[in-house]
């Protein structure tokens, strides 16, 4: 199984992705992203896994081509008319949610161009940082410093970027997982699934859990996919 730094998924998508749409090929420049994000709300499923104390933190990352399929109400979306591939939604801190609705977060043009690449939709990075990051000691350059650090040192299966659909075995996917990132153990993953046609479970989002900058252990986890579940790729 070869390996790619989700870093690297987010610039191999936004140097070239094709997509085949009726047998007819179509380029699109496509880039990375656990979480639902219903009529433009961020709404997280109430059991999905959260940071139990401060220092414990949660990085969630998103399978767009499967919510978008899934969720029409997303098609308006950038990530979705732009056909990313995976995005990243947001980083629990560990100091709690919704602290106050705060002010949008500020970037400098040069940070946000990073940011975008793994974020692009200005109101997910919106509600990030007012659902977490505002409950944190960080501003707002800092906590998307450290969504960028963690993404940037994730390994992913490349597979997760080939534009096409897999299924795979649960314990196979955990286990590639474990054994591309040093540290992390089966239960630093959280997998999240909804239910696509024939009520086959279909991955919609990770969530990667730390202890400080470690691997850490998920609390609360939802880990609903069975022992199997379709990777989307939006073909």
């Amino acid at each position: 199984m070869s390996k790619t730094r989700l870093s690297e998924h987010f610039n191999q998508c936004l140097i070239s992705k094709n997509y085949e749409s009726k047998g007819n090929a179509a380029n699109a420049t496509i880039a990375i992203t656990a979480l639902l994000l219903l009529q433009g709300v961020m709404v997280l499923p109430a059991q999905a896994a959260s940071a139990a104390k401060t220092g414990q933190r949660v990085l969630m990352i998103e399978m767009t081509p499967a919510l978008c399929s899934l969720q029409p109400t997303r098609a308006r979306m950038r990530q979705c008319l732009e056909g990313y591939s995976l995005t990243v939604s947001g980083l629990d801190m560990g100091y709690g949610e919704r602290c106050g609705r705060g002010s949008e977060p500020r970037l400098t043009p040069l940070q946000l161009k990073v940011v975008n690449r793994i974020m692009p939709d200005t109101t997910v990075r919106t509600q990030a940082w007012q659902r977490y990051g505002v409950c944190s000691p960080l501003s707002a350059s800092n906590y998307f410093r450290q969504i960028t650090n963690y993404a940037g040192d994730l390994k992913l299966p490349s597979e997760l970027n080939t534009g096409n659909s897999y299924t795979v075995l649960k314990s196979r996917f955990v286990g590639q997982m474990t054994r591309l990132n040093s540290g992390m153990s089966a239960d630093s993953v959280d997998l999240i699934c909804q239910a696509g046609a024939r009520r086959q479970m279909v991955l919609t989002d990770v969530h990667v859990c730390y202890e400080g900058s470690a691997f850490g252990t998920c609390s609360n986890v939802v880990d609903n996919c069975g022992s199997k579940f379709i990777i989307s790729g939006g073909k």
